[in-house]
């Protein structure tokens, strides 16, 4: 073999074996996108939120998505959460369920959605399809249609406003049976 016919045969090899090689654009997968790469899963999620040293709110959630966004940083129960608010001496006061919620980091609320209840040991229940939480003002709220159930009554009405432990609460356009206690020794 002479060295030009050596040479072709070498340069058709480095050839094949350069575009051998190559993939194109459509045949390259990504294994992860830039997105997923800052949410973390959590499974049979329980979080605890104190306030000096004493248990306030305990969430949880069989599946929690955190999103470690430094515009926008939330979690994402996209399973449903239970929420349990605590008094003083560690005894739940009221439950706050839904079939899926989303905290804002920065704005420190929470928003839970769908089949939403609300009970309280002490004041009753409530639902609606969505309650919004302000952790900041130990707040919650709905501009959506609520139902309150109280023993000797059930009011319904659009927009609800209380304090965490449903002792002082509001709700916009009341209808339904109402209870009014010693209502004659108030009128005299």
């Amino acid at each position: 073999m002479n060295k030009t016919a050596f040479g072709v045969l070498c340069f058709y090899i480095a050839v094949s074996l350069s575009t051998a090689c190559r993939r194109t654009a459509p045949d390259v997968n990504p294994v992860i996108t830039r997105e997923q790469v800052n949410i973390e899963t959590g499974k049979n999620v329980e979080i605890i939120y104190s306030d000096s040293a004493r248990v306030r709110v305990k969430v949880t959630g069989p599946t929690m998505l955190n999103y470690n966004d430094r515009i926008n940083p939330r979690q994402e129960f996209i399973d449903g959460t239970l929420i349990y608010f605590y008094d003083d001496s560690l005894k739940v006061m009221s439950t706050l369920s839904g079939k899926y919620a989303l905290r804002d980091e920065r704005k420190k609320e929470t928003v839970v959605r769908d089949n939403v209840v609300w009970e309280s040991k002490v004041e009753g229940r409530l639902e609606t399809s969505e309650l919004i939480w302000d952790e900041k003002a130990n707040y919650i709220y709905s501009n959506k249609f609520v139902k309150i159930i109280q023993p000797g009554q059930t009011i319904t009405g659009y927009g609800f406003q209380t304090n965490s432990d449903f002792t002082h609460w509001k709700i916009g356009d009341p209808k339904g049976n109402i209870k009014v206690d010693n209502l004659e020794k108030q009128m005299n």
